[in-house]
């Protein structure tokens, strides 16, 4: 799994309590099968929105396939209103608007599975933990680290 592209459409945030009127994010998350010779089947498939370890969405995805050695995008797009945040939530907050650089973080976990002849179905976990950046007047997101934004299994 990997982050390929991020934009966060709105962010209206009260600093006199500490609340996050509404936020709405989308992102494209590409996931990949390297494999040559067989399908990949990925479920169980979540994806928490994070803000200074409060989560402000939580989007999950059905049970997909992806053919050998090709891959699928699957477009995300989640909106929150009314989470508020704690004291420490608060100054990060204050601190991202003034900084005009709004830092979100994506973390979820797939179960990816594989069977290999006719008896033998393999399976692992893998996990994706993305910071990512977004300027907060325009929602474009910065450059994404696509080493630390991707995930892979065994």
């Amino acid at each position: 799994m990997e982050v390929t592209n991020a934009q966060l459409l709105q962010l209206d945030y009260s600093p006199a309590d500490g609340v996050i009127r509404n936020i709405q994010v989308k992102f494209d998350l590409l996931a990949e099968n390297t494999n040559s010779k067989i399908n990949t089947s990925f479920s169980s498939f979540n994806i928490d929105v994070n803000f200074n370890g409060t989560t402000l969405l939580q989007l999950r995805a059905e049970t997909f396939t992806v053919a050998r050695q090709s891959s699928v995008t699957l477009p995300y797009s989640g909106e929150s209103r009314g989470r508020r945040l704690d004291p420490a939530g608060m100054q990060a907050m204050e601190e991202a608007v003034r900084s005009e650089l709004v830092p979100i973080a994506l973390s979820g976990k797939a179960r990816t599975r594989w069977k290999k002849g006719i008896f033998l179905k393999v399976g692992f976990w893998t996990r994706l933990n993305c910071p990512l950046v977004f300027y907060y007047r325009t929602g474009v997101v910065a450059p994404i680290d696509h080493e630390s934004c991707r995930s892979r299994s065994p």
